[in-house]
């Protein structure tokens, strides 16, 4: 079944964008121009940061401050009392979602304004880059039936903090021209957010039916990036949870009314039997939202206050990443790419669930396309649609499972095959011999490192000769989040992370880098995901341990003699770069011996 948003958008002309590129351009100006009178730069400095400001995107303003040239004090010194220009920080400046309701969200981010509160004369407060553009104040005023009284906004990121804003407002959508089609009944009952949900969700919505709640909850978690969401029953009422960056965050708690409500809700668009709460479900739906389109896969299961369901949110939009985007240091990436060069072969690569194995496939069999022939996959579901690709998807319903789509993809002449999971015996032996029959072979396996894999392997059913001889290169990887970029500092490291830190690298850490929480990451000090990763590329060395069915440890021990940088180590160059923390890494990026 599909669900469809249809958002009418009212693009700036051409005019309008030359007129802000002009407005925009002539502030820049007026404050170089106080800076250089001033003596705080050089005629020279001034040029240098313009032309940057143009290139970056950034702007002259945040390249002064980027460069070291000017201190944000001084800036908003300058601007507050000398060119009598009041600014915010964005990074810490306190957002009234009343105001926000005012402006329709496609206007805002169209302009690149952001309301953020009322004047006492009832004005509206707002924030932009371009504060002496008279014209834009002029349709704001327009639009609204309020004046506009612009404040400079600091800290860079504007836009970003505009999307970010508006994604945690779902009802302010109403004031603008968007429609949701979803069919069915209205449910019943009420969603009472928590005070401290306040931050994802935005606003209490008391009174809101269950087909509104689903489409509130399913869209916002869509515009917050997170990667499933939960509904959990409990004794007395139900949370409503978001997966963001590896972590579960509880966003909502509702009456178990609305509860069961909302449930069922999802299973009609599902295609689930409503009736049954207590057997285990599974099915999907889609969600057509802007030019995208999200698919949905839905699981649920009875527990002890009543019913759990998770929605996994895969979304087509975000497209594949690079290999350069993955994570992968300088030397692992070149290491990898020799091993999908190689003719035939099997590669793996490892790691828990919710990993980024999937994305890691990925990336690395879409720099294939173009020269390695016919390529085909079997998935359980298709995360990425891709034309050059032959993609199957498991159907059990129709026969096709991992085991029976292997074979058929053996009959069909392929040079490369990506397996989205080996999980049996028949798919791992069936894999096997596609790549000691001449084919290479890109699959994922659950296990806790890159030696770690092969002992999975064997323990799935495969000899260890076999194994020894079809596995070519194992990559495990974790993932972690990255230090939010817009409130990151230098900070003195505590002396339990100083002392993994020197225990894993045996170098010593006397600071490192940490966010301290703003706007822009929700106050969490996190910003993204990143991943760390192993690459082990098999010598005839590891392959005689793997054949003699050495342990996992044993395995490990050869490979780090031959100067493959184990995971956790690989996490503390992260540390030391400033992408991550150490707590970071000690807690995302373990194993068992």
């Amino acid at each position: 079944m599909m669900v469809r948003a249809v958002i009418h958008r009212q693009p700036q002309s051409r005019a309008g964008e030359l007129m802000t590129s002009k407005t925009t351009s002539s502030f820049d100006d007026r404050i170089g121009r106080n800076l250089v009178e001033a003596g705080f730069i050089t005629p020279d400095q001034l040029e240098t940061a313009q032309d940057t400001g143009e290139q970056t995107g950034v702007g002259l303003i945040e390249t002064l401050v980027l460069d070291g040239l000017v201190s944000r004090d001084t800036l908003v010194t300058m601007l507050s009392f000398q060119l009598k220009i009041p600014v915010v920080d964005l990074k810490t400046v306190h957002v009234d979602p009343d105001a926000v309701a005012v402006v329709p969200e496609e206007f805002a981010r169209s302009q690149s304004v952001l309301p953020i509160g009322f004047e006492p004369d009832g004005s509206l407060r707002t924030a932009t880059t371009t504060p002496n553009d008279f014209q834009l104040a002029s349709q704001i005023a327009t639009l609204t039936g309020r004046q506009a009284k612009f404040v400079l906004a600091l800290g860079g990121g504007l836009d970003e903090l505009i999307a970010r804003t508006y994604a945690t407002l779902p009802a302010i959508r109403a004031e603008a021209p968007s429609t949701l089609d979803l069919e069915g009944e209205d449910g019943v009952g009420a969603v009472s957010l928590r005070p401290d949900a306040r931050g994802i969700l935005g606003q209490d919505v008391s009174q809101l039916p269950a087909i509104q709640a689903v489409e509130m909850v399913t869209l916002q978690a869509i515009k917050r990036g997170a990667s499933d969401v939960h509904f959990v029953a409990t004794s007395d009422s139900s949370k409503i949870l978001f997966r963001l960056d590896g972590v579960l965050q509880e966003v909502a708690e509702i009456p178990i009314g609305l509860h069961d409500s909302m449930l069922a809700r999802i299973k009609v668009l599902a295609d689930m039997d409503i009736t049954e709460t207590r057997r285990p479900q599974d099915g999907s739906f889609n969600l057509r939202f802007n030019e995208k389109t999200v698919d949905f896969r839905v699981s649920s299961i009875g527990i002890t206050w009543g019913e759990m369901m998770v929605v996994r949110i895969l979304d087509r939009s975000e497209g594949i990443l690079k290999m350069e985007q993955l994570g992968l240091e300088p030397d692992t990436m070149a290491t990898w790419r020799q091993l999908l060069g190689l003719p035939f072969g099997m590669l793996l690569v490892s790691g828990p669930t919710g990993s980024g194995k999937t994305t890691t496939l990925y990336s690395s069999v879409t720099e294939l396309i173009h020269n390695r022939g016919n390529i085909l996959t079997i998935e359980d579901p298709i995360e990425y649609r891709v034309e050059a690709l032959h993609q199957i998807e498991v159907n059990r319903q129709a026969g096709i499972d991992f085991p029976t789509g292997l074979k058929a993809i053996m009959r069909l002449d392929p040079d490369v095959i990506l397996v989205g999971e080996i999980r049996d015996v028949e798919t791992a032996k069936t894999a096997v011999d596609a790549a000691l029959t001449g084919q290479l072979v890109l699959a994922s396996i659950h296990s806790n490192d890159a030696a770690s894999a092969f002992v999975r392997l064997i323990d799935i059913g495969i000899e260890p000769y076999l194994a020894a001889t079809a596995v070519v290169g194992v990559a495990a990887q974790r993932l972690v989040r990255k230090i939010c970029t817009h409130c990151k500092f230098d900070k003195e490291i505590d002396p339990t992370e100083r002392q993994a830190y020197l225990s894993e690298t045996g170098e010593d850490l006397t600071t490192f880098v940490s966010g301290k929480g703003c706007n822009f990451c929700g106050f969490t000090g996190f910003l993204g995901r990143t991943g760390v990763f192993e690459i082990l590329p098999v010598s005839e060395a590891t392959r005689k341990f793997v054949a003699s069915g050495a342990s996992g440890h044993e395995i490990r021990q050869q490979a780090m003699s031959e100067g493959v940088s184990p995971l956790r180590r690989t996490g503390m160059t992260k540390v030391k770069a400033g992408v991550t923390t150490v707590n970071e890494v000690l807690s995302r990026v373990f194993f068992f011996e």
